[in-house]
Formats: structure tokens, C-alpha cells, sequence
């Protein structure tokens, strides 16, 4: 016997013999202390050895054999069979269920078949989260029409892999999802990866704004955990709570010590992160009110000088320079220059004397809203590559009854 044969026969026995059986993955929301709902996660039985075969190997098997709307449309059944046994004392528990949206490719469209085994079965399709993976269909029509018919029967339908791969923000927008889960290639490491935070912070913001949840998968650390609780997700899934397992009703109340141990370390992170955000802006404060005390003492022809040897004084200062009111830079900019990037072009060079930072967030949200003093959010400096922010000053100088905005750019890891 061929290994092609070989291998054609073992996924058509699987199917056959329905040979497949269900793990659970719980997928939780911190804030609300709880588990709220399992993903079903299918793997094989190998009809030779009885050996588990992944989910990875499973679909390949049944692609090469032109038997993936039949191995689908089993381990959905399977799941959903599976889901209905455990013994839930909270019946809103949600499936998540995996939906390999090639079939619809095949014309599976209006056949009803999702829709009868969620009935047959008598669970609530307002409790059944489809998740699909938008790239793996040609025709978007299709896909659109499947998404469209069973929202209206109360499907749920979650985005998977956002921020894998070749994905596309144009894949929200075909499929309006009521859910986003987001990546583990973007959760992993996202505690010590600034460029990952903000990506996830952007896609946390859009959900937000177009009424969609947004679930983090695969994460692993305790880190991972409180930095996307940080961003503002809103439910989390990985190993850090469970790994894929067959599951019992009553195996869900193991998730609760690890649910509530998050929910304290994250409070605790924030109280500690708004302490120090509160000692970090005094200090900067203090800054400038140095810098501004001893520009009040000289003219303004001495400004240049002053400012150069001011920076100096103060590691943590990446840039410090001067605006009149009209938001015109009065000074040149000063740097510490063992932070400037060197072999960036003259586009990300600091700002010159005479350059006008009216648009600019930290003169007009400062001069027209009556402020003394704006901050900035943190932001990736274009001149030295790192995390900052600014912060602008308004102050009155005695010499002439004039007012000028003093302006300091701070290194956030200092």
C-alpha cells in the first residue's frame, strides 16, 4: 500500500469511524472574574496506533483528500455534542467554534447544515461564536451571504488571527465581526515590545469604536496577561490560565484562583504604575521650573547659551527649546546628542530656530485652553528612536511682559 493510499484511507477512517475527540480552551474576562466560554479544539484518533493526531495534520490530511467539508462538519458536531455534555452551572457559557471557511468554496451556502446541528442539539446559536479566518475563502460573496444568514439566526462570528501573517484590516470591514482575537505572534512578548503595544492598542481602539470585543489568544506569562488587560482587552486566552484539555463541567471552577490571582496583580500594577506616573511628572516639574527660574534671570539673547548648558545638567532630557506665542521656535533645539540617531536622514533631525509648531498637540491644546503646562502621551522620538514625551511650559519673562512656551522632550526609560 501507497503512503498516499496509506494516508487516504486513515482520514476517511477517522471520518468513518468519527474518530475525533474535543479538547476545551476557557476563555476569560478578568473583570468579570469568570470564565466565558470554551473553545472547542479538535484532534484526531489514528485508527493504526491510537495516537492523537493535531489539528494541523488532521485538515491537511482531509485537504489532499478532498474531504474537508466532511472532517469540518464532524468535528463541529463533536464540539458542539461535547460542549452539550458538560455538566455548566453557568448555561451563558459561550462555545467558540473553528469554521474552515474553504468549504465555502464548495457551495455550502444555504444548506442549513450549521443551523440543524445547533438545533438538533438544542443549544442557543446567541451561545455559539463562529471564528473564521476571512483569507481562506475566494469567494467574498459567499462568505458575506454564510455570515450575513446565520447572524440573523443569532451567530456569533469572532475574527481569528488578527495580526498574523498576511492579514488585512480590510478583512474587519468585509466580515464586521462581533469579535477580534488577536494573534499569540502579537501577545508574545507584547510586555517588553513597545511597537506590539501600540500595534494592539490601535486595534483595541478600533473595536471599540465599531462595537466589537476583542479576545487575546496565547498568552503564556503573567506579563503578557497585564499588559493586554493594560491595552484594554477584554478577554484573554492561553496557557497562563489552561491548555487545550477534555473537559468536565465542574473543571471550570479550576480557573477561578488563577482568574482572581490576574485580577489583583493587575490592580495592584495599576496602582503602582499611576504612583509612579505621579512621581515621574513631579520630577519633570521640577525640571521645569529649574530651566524656566534661570531663563527669567537672563535676557533673551542668552537664551541659546543657557539652553545648551542646561541640558546638560539633566540626563534624561533628550530635547529642550523655545516657542514664542504664536508657536514659532525662538531658540535653536539643544539635544544630548549621545542620543540622536546618527544615521537617520535630515527628515528626522530635530526641529531648527524658526520652525512653527502651531499644529503641533503641545502649543495649540496649551495656548487655547488656558494651561500652564501640557504632556504629551509617550511616543517613539523620530530623532534619537527612543520612548518620550514633551512637555510644554508657558512662563512670562520680567525683562519684556512677554510670554514664551518652554518645551522639553523627555526619555521615558531614563
Amino acid at each position: 500500500m501507497t503512503l498516499a493510499v496509506k494516508r487516504s484511507s486513515s482520514i476517511s477512517k477517522i471520518i468513518n469511524d468519527k474518530g475525533i475527540i474535543t479538547h476545551f480552551q476557557p476563555i476569560v474576562s478578568v473583570k468579570k472574574k469568570s470564565v466565558i466560554g470554551l473553545e472547542a479544539l479538535s484532534r484526531g484518533i489514528c485508527p493504526d496506533s491510537g495516537g492523537i493526531l493535531p489539528p494541523n495534520t488532521l485538515f491537511s490530511l482531509a485537504e489532499e483528500n478532498n474531504l474537508t467539508l466532511d472532517l469540518d462538519r464532524l468535528c463541529r458536531q463533536k464540539a458542539m455534542e461535547n460542549f452539550n455534555s458538560l455538566d455548566l452551572k453557568n448555561r451563558d457559557i459561550i462555545l467558540f467554534m473553528n469554521f474552515d471557511t474553504s468549504i465555502i468554496d464548495l457551495g455550502i451556502v444555504g444548506s442549513g447544515h450549521l443551523l440543524n446541528q445547533v438545533r438538533q442539539l438544542n443549544l442557543n446559536p446567541n451561545n455559539v461564536v463562529i471564528e473564521i479566518i476571512e483569507s481562506r475563502v475566494n469567494d467574498t460573496r459567499a462568505l458575506n451571504e454564510f455570515i450575513n444568514r446565520h447572524r440573523e439566526y443569532g451567530f456569533l462570528f469572532a475574527l481569528d488571527d488578527i495580526g498574523s501573517g498576511y492579514s488585512n484590516l480590510d478583512r474587519i470591514t468585509i466580515t464586521k465581526p462581533d469579535l477580534l482575537k488577536i494573534d499569540r505572534s502579537l501577545i508574545s512578548g507584547i510586555d517588553i515590545n513597545y511597537h506590539k503595544q501600540e500595534v494592539l492598542k490601535s486595534l483595541v481602539n478600533l473595536a471599540k469604536r465599531i462595537g466589537t470585543l476583542v479576545v487575546a489568544e496565547g498568552v503564556e506569562r503573567e506579563d503578557e496577561a497585564i499588559t493586554s488587560l493594560e491595552l484594554g482587552v477584554d478577554m484573554l486566552q492561553g496557557f497562563y490560565f489552561s491548555r487545550p484539555m477534555a473537559m468536565l463541567g465542574n473543571d471550570l471552577q479550576v480557573f477561578k484562583e488563577r482568574i482572581n490571582l490576574i485580577s489583583d496583580k493587575f490592580k495592584n500594577y495599576m496602582v503602582n504604575k499611576i504612583n509612579d506616573a505621579k512621581y515621574r511628572h513631579m520630577r519633570y516639574q521640577t525640571i521645569a521650573n529649574h530651566i524656566i527660574h534661570n531663563l527669567s534671570a537672563v535676557n533673551s539673547g542668552a537664551y541659546n547659551a543657557l539652553l545648551k548648558d542646561l541640558i546638560s545638567q539633566h540626563p534624561n532630557l533628550e530635547c529642550i527649546y523655545l516657542l514664542d506665542e504664536q508657536g514659532i521656535q525662538i531658540s535653536d533645539t539643544f539635544c544630548n546628542y549621545r542620543n540622536i540617531l546618527s544615521h537617520r536622514g535630515s527628515i528626522f533631525r530635530p526641529a531648527p530656530k524658526g520652525a512653527d509648531h502651531s499644529l503641533k498637540d503641545y502649543y495649540y491644546l496649551l495656548t487655547n485652553t488656558g494651561m500652564q503646562r501640557f504632556t504629551t502621551a509617550p511616543y517613539i522620538s523620530l530623532a534619537s528612536g527612543n520612548l518620550c514625551i514633551t512637555i510644554s511650559t508657558l512662563f512670562k519673562v520680567p525683562e519684556n511682559d512677554r510670554r514664551y512656551i518652554l518645551c522639553i522632550d523627555l526619555n521615558q526609560n531614563l
